[in-house]
């Protein structure tokens, strides 16, 4: 008797490790997936917040070529706000440093494209360089 209830509880173990291993297994290749995939999703979401501020930069860069100083401050105002969301929400050093070389300039800029001053163009340029040659 002993040796039937020994053997059904060997049994029973053995039958709830079978489905349980093998469940356990899927649960943590998943999570490693699901890891991977949030990973990537936060690169995607980094590399296309970097490029609307390139655009940004770019419309606020050709306005004042353009001379029209207003609308240029319009852009300067959103490139300038978006470039601080960017620099409080980055983790990366790197990008952190380039942005705040960007944020340091905004008074004289801003400044600039408030009076319509030409050299507000000659101060957008290098916001290009750091954003293209500072963030790849």
């Amino acid at each position: 008797m002993l040796n039937k209830i020994i053997f059904w509880l060997v049994l029973l173990v053995g039958g709830f490790l079978g489905g349980y291993i093998p469940q356990h297994l899927r649960l943590t290749d998943a999570e490693n997936q699901a890891s991977s995939a949030k990973k990537q999703l936060d690169t995607c979401q980094a590399t296309a917040q970097l490029s609307q501020l390139r655009d940004s930069a770019t419309m606020m860069y050709l306005e004042a070529t353009r001379k029209n100083y207003g609308t240029s401050a319009e852009y300067s105002t959103k490139f300038f706000q978006s470039v601080q969301q960017t620099f409080t929400s980055t983790s990366d050093p790197a990008v952190q440093s380039v942005l705040r070389e960007i944020l340091a300039m905004r008074d004289q800029i801003t400044a600039d494209l408030a009076k319509g001053d030409p050299a507000a163009v000659n101060d957008i340029q290098p916001i290009l360089v750091k954003l293209e040659q500072g963030l790849k």
